[in-house]
């Protein structure tokens, strides 16, 4: 099998890009990164292109053809589905944390591949994250693996509350209820998170009562950015782009440094309905497929509608609630996603050794403790109200959360 062309020979990717990042570890840009809009189903193709493993799954430096084990796949078929045609070392040796699935890999073996991963990451034997692996392995034997009854207690308390309060808001017609059921509703979505990156289990299919889908966030999420944080091959870096610029670029418009914080606030609310308008064109145009989980906010409406004296009461709720929800789930995530500027970013120097666990630690911040966090807002404010906004703004330190 032939190796693709290297970065700087790709001539057909932007030339702006490849300039800048031509230090990167990976051997290929992004296949369709800088097409305006993106999906994660334009995504997983582009990486297709960029792995170059033919019908095949690589892992390391071998290829499995696991067509026979999809329907027999613990964590469910759409991750072995979605992945088909690339290369999952990461993906398998950050799910798998004991042995089994290793021992399995043998019976779907095709041949080793010759050709170097695209992927800078290593995972050496006697590396951190293979010798943190070994060492986690009997703690987790001890303490168990999955959510605890807390953890599932949390999660249906947030849904029914969400419930309650979405009902609540239509037989009082009330739009203050109404924004405070898309701010519990984006909570929900939040915890379900927990639930998708597991394998298939009914709770994650809370996160799609949101207008975003389950199945894409495993994609977007689970195999993108968890696996290649704030690299080129993080999608939801990517995906923000050009209206949010996160990684170090040299040539950054000024829209792009300073437009944000005035436009964010148009873009914020109807981030959800975009993404929302996107899934339903593909699957009216064939290219992904419906799926019935996608119906959540449908119903969602249907119920408020039944409610409601009037159908035009109900969808204007509606729109408010989504917008909430929209609002509040993107504040979040651009927050407390791993984009704090001490923090590793594509483009700043990636270190020597590129063990996967360590890079990961490279992408990620120690965050305070919340009585901290509070402790600072309160000082905050009661300086703010004693001497007034702009001296305060002045001495305001960045805190991650």
């Amino acid at each position: 099998m032939a190796p693709r062309q290297d970065l700087k020979q790709d001539s057909h990717k932007s030339k702006g890009n490849q300039n800048w990042l031509s230090h990167t570890g990976f051997l290929h840009y992004p296949t369709g990164r800088d097409q305006l809009v993106k999906t994660t189903h334009g995504w997983m193709n582009g990486k297709r292109i960029d792995d170059d493993v033919g019908p095949y799954w690589r892992i390391h430096n071998k290829l499995y053809d696991m067509t026979d084990f999809i329907e027999k796949h613990p964590g469910g078929q759409d991750w072995l589905l979605a992945t088909k045609g690339t290369d999952i070392t990461e993906a398998f040796e950050s799910a798998h944390i004991g042995t089994a699935a290793e021992n399995l890999l043998h019976k779907y073996y095709v041949n080793d591949i010759l050709t170097p991963r695209n992927s800078p990451y290593t995972f050496h034997e006697n590396g951190f994250y293979k010798t943190f692996k070994r060492k986690v392995q009997p703690v987790l034997k001890r303490v168990g693996k999955g959510p605890t009854l807390y953890m599932r207690f949390i999660q249906d308390s947030l849904a029914l509350t969400f419930v309650a309060l979405m009902i609540a808001s239509v037989i009082t017609q009330s739009y203050t209820k109404i924004i405070f059921a898309g701010i519990v509703l984006t909570l929900t979505g939040n915890c379900a998170h927990n639930f998708f990156h597991q394998r298939n289990n009914w709770r994650m299919y809370y996160f799609d009562l949101t207008l975003f889908s389950s199945y894409k966030w495993r994609i977007s999420h689970g195999l993108s950015h968890h696996l290649y944080t704030n690299t080129i091959y993080d999608f939801e870096v990517s995906v923000l782009e050009p209206f949010w610029e996160f990684l170090p670029k040299p040539k950054k418009s000024f829209l792009q440094r300073y437009g944000s914080c005035v436009y964010e606030y148009l873009i914020l609310p109807l981030t959800a309905f975009l993404e929302f308008g996107k899934r339903l064109y593909l699957q009216y145009c064939g290219t992904v497929k419906w799926r019935l989980e996608n119906v959540l906010p449908v119903l969602e409406f249907v119920v408020m509608a039944l409610l409601a004296p009037s159908y035009g009461m109900a969808f204007r709720l509606w729109l408010v609630l989504h917008m909430a929800c929209s609002t509040s789930f993107i504040t979040i995530g651009l927050i407390a996603a791993h984009h704090h500027p001490e923090i590793y970013h594509e483009g700043d120097t990636m270190r020597d050794d590129r063990d996967w666990g360590l890079c990961q630690l490279d992408a990620v911040r120690d965050r305070y403790a919340m009585n901290l966090v509070i402790e600072h807002y309160i000082l905050f404010y009661c300086t703010l109200i004693r001497q007034g906004c702009t001296r305060v703004r002045c001495q305001l330190k960045w805190y991650p959360f």
